[in-house]
């Protein structure tokens, strides 16, 4: 007995050994733009999401002017050191961090800054190679990203056409092989998204240096990574990444980690702080990780017998109730304003498999702050909680005019529009410029969160009144319900031009005016003709 109780205990411990062996370990490579650690943690913190990698070692190994190359610049640093190269503490390291997947993230620095030279491209793509050649043998999976843009935001600045490097570099890395090297390109997509962003924020800089990005720049880089990285290791979903005040604790958790490893392994680059010894590091490293997964676990409640997640999405208090059993394909209605209030509707779409969701953007009445908020939320919702791109909008009162400028903004995602009493110009309502009383506290306001003053907003164009155009082209359906009476949002500034100028663009609505209501109650006593809507749209 006491023999076989002794195998048995030798068994198991064996295969205790097995299963921290198995553990996946992603080490990150890189230069600078690796070691600053923001599109790291991004992609950390989304890779954690997922069943493979949710108890997963992650280490950050970049290092500040490293090249694969061994390549550098005379006069480097005005001459304190030369750069260091990655290949002198790469099997090192992989001997004390035996990683199971490798991302790195090199070239920025492998071309000296200077003019395309056949020399340096052939020292870097040795380098690469040699990088995968070690990678490999050492068992793990190489995964390469191209090197980010060269002075983005002033191209006049990049007098040595360096830019132009990188793109041959990226070249290189993506050219038809027997099997395909794992290569996530992503210059096109920051190309893209400094574009769009400089369209809505003229002063946004990528790069203050021209090399190194800043927050929003890394955000970009971790946006176009993770969805090629997916593909890659073939995760399931979507990629999702936490609020600001979770990744502060997990930054916090990588640079502890980072600094510690790298003075482990040791490096050739001076000034890098040194980390706590690994054993220290490691323990307080296992008390930040439950940290921020206390941090990002939604509270939970019961509302009407529905379950209740209570979370935080970009800063603002966000809320989903889930059904009992979800529809297929997950489909959803998003209270825009004004949750829990009239909810027959609500509740009888739960009963039957829909998610119903908020995101507070109060006293921010439509405003562009307001529609950033709503796309952070949606892509919460649909990353971390899989539920459907498409979804019903419901605008209440002040509502409408976050349902209608977000449909207008995001009409591929949009399947329909219920909106009920709905503001459809702020001038009518908060502004009282009409028929109605306004609000001068809620004018104030939303003057405020538009950046206006009073004559700026009268000139304004773009008031779902005004915008209805995307809509149309995109074929949304509205339902509106009205009291044909309302003293507080009078139909005839609001929903009566937006009833005919979509009819007149070719669209489709339909108005349920109850005779003689006022702006209260909202709703229907009976939410069949909303519930019918609803499922007819989300198909």
């Amino acid at each position: 007995m006491q023999q076989t109780l002794g195998k048995f205990l030798i068994f198991c411990a064996i295969l205790c050994m097995a299963c921290v062996q198995a553990a996946e370990k992603v080490a990150f490579f890189g230069d600078s733009i690796t070691y600053s650690g923001r599109w790291a943690m991004l992609v950390e913190a989304a890779m954690r999401e997922t069943p493979r990698f949710a108890d997963a070692d992650f280490v950050n190994f970049g290092l500040s002017s490293e090249t694969v190359s061994g390549l550098s610049e005379l006069g480097h640093a005005g001459g304190a050191f030369p750069r260091p190269c990655l290949h002198e503490r790469l099997s090192r390291i992989l001997q004390a961090y035996p990683a199971s997947v490798v991302i790195a993230c090199y070239g920025m620095n492998d071309g000296i800054l200077l003019p395309l030279d056949e020399t340096r491209q052939q020292a870097f793509q040795k380098g690469i190679t040699e990088l995968k050649s070690v990678v490999e043998n050492s068992g793990a999976q190489l995964i390469l990203v191209t090197a980010p843009l060269f002075h983005a935001d002033v191209r006049t600045k990049d007098v040595n056409l360096y830019d132009a490097v990188l793109d041959d570099q990226a070249t290189f890395l993506m050219q038809p092989r027997k099997p395909l090297w794992s290569v996530i390109d992503i210059r096109a997509d920051l190309r893209k998204s400094i574009a769009e962003q400089k369209q809505h924020e003229p002063q946004f800089v990528y790069a203050t240096d021209g090399v190194h990005p800043g927050t929003i720049g890394h955000n970009f880089m971790a946006q176009s990574i993770l969805p090629q990285l997916w593909a890659i290791l073939k995760l399931p979903g979507k990629p999702w990444t936490p609020d600001e005040k979770s990744q502060t604790l997990l930054q916090q958790r990588a640079d502890l980690l980072k600094h510690a490893w790298l003075s482990k392994t040791g490096h050739k680059r001076p000034g890098v702080p040194a980390g706590k010894a690994l054993d220290q590091a490691e323990q307080e490293a296992a008390a930040l990780l439950l940290q921020y997964k206390a941090a990002i676990a939604p509270r939970t409640s019961l509302w009407n017998g529905y379950e209740k997640l209570d979370f935080v999405v970009a800063g603002r208090d966000a809320l989903l109730v889930k059904p009992k059993q979800s529809a297929p394909g997950a489909p959803w209605i998003w209270r825009t304003e004004f949750f829990g209030h009239e909810p027959q509707a609500d509740l009888a779409l739960l009963a039957k498999g829909y998610h119903v969701a908020y995101v507070s953007v109060q006293n921010l009445y439509g405003a562009p702050l307001a529609m950033q908020a709503m796309d952070d939320f949606h892509a919460h919702l649909t990353s971390r909680f899989g539920l459907s791109e498409r979804c019903v909008l419901f605008g209440f009162s002040r509502g409408g005019l976050f349902a209608f400028h977000w449909a207008a903004r995001r009409p591929l995602r949009t399947a329909g529009l219920y909106v009920d009493a709905p503001v459809c110009d702020f001038k009518s309502w908060p502004g009282g410029k009409g028929k109605g009383p306004g609000s001068s506290g809620d004018w104030t306001r939303c003057l405020a969160a538009y950046g206006f003053t009073e004559e700026q907003a009268m000139k304004y164009e773009l008031n779902p009144v005004d915008n209805l155009a995307p809509l149309a082209s995109a074929k949304i359906p509205i339902l509106a319900v009205i009291g044909d009476a309302d003293e507080v949002v009078p139909v005839q500034e609001n929903i009566d031009i937006v009833e005919k100028r979509y009819l007149a663009l070719g669209g489709s609505i339909t108005v349920i005016r109850k005779p003689g209501g006022k702006h209260h109650p909202h709703s229907l006593k009976d939410p069949q003709p909303i519930i019918d809507f609803v499922d007819k749209v989300s198909r």
